[in-house]
């Protein structure tokens, strides 16, 4: 928390801008994001400085945070709800109600905010034109939100909705999947943008060409390395920037090596099929994936790993510990309770009488969000064995 502080003034002082976002996979879910929030509008919010809150898991927003925000200049509140219709969103394992997005949206509402920006996929696995369509379903039944429960109806309202091109991703469930082709994605887009009649909805959607390639290079193989070159060596650079991309020279240098992008987007993959990630391994084993898969399919939410253990194949066991342990020279110290002698997944090092330090290989994954006390399950865990 400190050094978040520290850093804080450190970018305000030296940069002069004022418009400051807090920036992780789940702003919300930091332990100390009150105490930031607070310390944020108490140093910065008389100077006009806003603060934006994006990535937030909506589930997890509380209108305590928002309230401490309630006298700074306000940003945008920014959610990924993903999907528009509750079977999308459980087939996707979000773990996300409507009644939950409403929640927080009224919730924001009630503390002042005026401006939402909500991120969907187009072209999910199982999507249909009806899960297109709940996308409107929900912007209208929050913009109903703002109108039942702002306190600040004189600014007006501004949905900002925007949508992506889905993109299948190696280690995932979904890594088999086919991704649709840019035609049916742009067809997809119009159909939910034909259903925004009000004037507060502000719709974009990302171009289909970098997400295609995206797609063909996320589950590319070795063949993708003449295609490389070949577009560096036709112009192509700074690809990420609008202004200097040019897809053209991408589909020329596909076209001179021969390599069908189709066979990485839309084709799809066997499960019984060898990828070319399949030799990296990430600590998930592909059973794992295809029980999610098949999981997926029937609609069925998989818990949070705080939760309880999915049996994802993440956490080191025994047998696997034992073999890394094996080979380690083994070194005595008078000091060392527990050590390799002892093939736990754990030693104990004795500092005096009083205290001693833990250190553990169980847990691999964080299993609680506050680092002190997932170090205190840890080391509770190692000293139980």
């Amino acid at each position: 928390f400190e050094r978040l502080c520290r850093y804080t003034d450190a970018l305000i002082e030296n940069t002069g801008f004022d418009n400051f976002t807090l920036s992780s996979l789940s702003s919300s879910d930091y332990t100390c994001i009150k105490e930031l929030v607070e310390y944020f509008v108490d140093t910065y919010g008389p100077r006009g400085t806003s603060l934006q809150l994006p990535s937030l898991r909506v589930d997890s927003l509380s209108l305590d945070v928002m309230t401490k925000l309630h006298d700074a200049r306000r940003g945008n509140l920014t959610f990924a709800p993903e999907a528009g219709s509750q079977r999308l969103r459980d087939v996707i394992n979000k773990g996300l109600t409507e009644e939950e997005i409403l929640t927080t949206c009224t919730n924001a509402f009630s503390g002042g905010w005026n401006n939402v920006k909500l991120y969907f996929m187009l072209g999910l696995p199982t999507e249909t034109d009806e899960d297109v369509l709940g996308i409107a379903e929900l912007v209208y039944k929050i913009i109903q939100a703002w109108k039942e429960h702002a306190i600040n109806k004189k600014r007006g309202l501004r949905v900002h909705v925007a949508t992506a091109y889905f993109v299948p991703k190696p280690h995932t469930p979904f890594q088999w999947e086919k991704q649709i082709t840019p035609q049916e994605y742009l067809r997809r887009c119009k159909l939910l943008k034909s259903h925004f009649y009000s004037k507060s909805i502000e719709y974009d959607y990302h171009s289909p060409d970098l997400s295609r390639l995206e797609a063909v290079f996320a589950r590319g193989d070795r063949r993708l390395g003449p295609v490389i070159e070949a577009a560096v060596r036709n112009g192509a650079k700074l690809d990420g920037w609008d202004e200097f991309f040019r897809y053209d020279l991408w589909l020329d240098a596909f076209k001179t090596c021969g390599v069908d992008m189709e066979y990485y987007t839309t084709r799809g993959y066997d499960e019984a099929e060898l990828l070319p990630w399949d030799p990296i391994n990430v600590g998930v084993t592909k059973k794992f994936l295809q029980l999610e898969r098949k999981r997926a399919y029937e609609n069925k939410v998989t818990p949070d790993c705080r939760h309880g253990c999915a049996g994802c194949g993440a956490k080191v066991g025994a047998g696997e510990l034992q073999a890394l342990l094996g080979d380690l020279q083994v070194h005595t110290d008078e000091n060392l309770l527990v050590g390799f002698d002892k093939s736990d997944d754990a030693s104990v090092y004795m500092i005096s009488e009083e205290l001693a330090i833990v250190q553990t290989v169980d847990f691999f994954p964080p299993i609680a969000d506050d680092p002190y006390r997932f170090g205190a399950i840890a080391a509770a865990n190692a000293l139980s064995d």
